[in-house]
């Protein structure tokens, strides 16, 4: 990781590491870094050390991400009567930050979405996934925020037609 780098930081988005820097850590000195998020006014900070526990990764492809998309369908679970399994199944999904759990998310709550609807929390769940795979895509494609979610939007209507 260096200055410049381009990382995704699960259940936040895409950003570029702006700074990285050792600070005193209750006696300690460890190494942070600071990252800029892509889509959001928001700088975050994070040790290091920590990256791989936090799912902290490289941002990936395009190609990666759209194919993780057209290769996904729907799971089981999502259609389980239970709201709060879906949600909590959906929510670890999320963090993990992965391009193919976050296709999953993605295409399970849009074709729940088309067949019987979302309830608010699951809504607010499928954005965030949209918001975190945009601001990913805006990093890769160099495009504002409504170009990389329509393109997310598009290639997920053409995927669940061919279901």
């Amino acid at each position: 990781m260096k200055i410049g780098s381009k990382i995704v930081y699960p259940m936040h988005g895409a950003g570029t590491i702006v700074k990285i820097e050792q600070e005193d850590f209750f006696g300690e000195r460890k190494e942070y870094c600071t990252v800029k998020v892509a889509q959001k006014e928001m700088t975050l900070k994070f040790p290091l050390d920590r990256r791989e526990s936090l799912h902290i990764r490289n941002v990936s492809s395009m190609e990666k991400i759209l194919d993780e998309i057209s290769s996904h369908k729907p799971e089981e679970y999502i259609y389980s009567p239970n709201w709060n399994k879906r949600y909590q199944t959906t929510l670890d999904k999320m963090k993990t930050g992965s391009p193919s759990d976050m296709a999953t998310v993605l295409v399970n709550l849009k074709s729940l979405e088309n067949t019987k609807g979302l309830s608010s929390g699951e809504r607010q769940l499928y954005h965030n996934a949209m918001d975190i795979l945009a601001s990913e895509l805006m990093l890769i494609r160099d495009c504002d925020y409504d170009g990389a979610y329509e393109i997310l939007e598009k290639h997920l209507e053409e995927t669940l037609c061919e279901i």
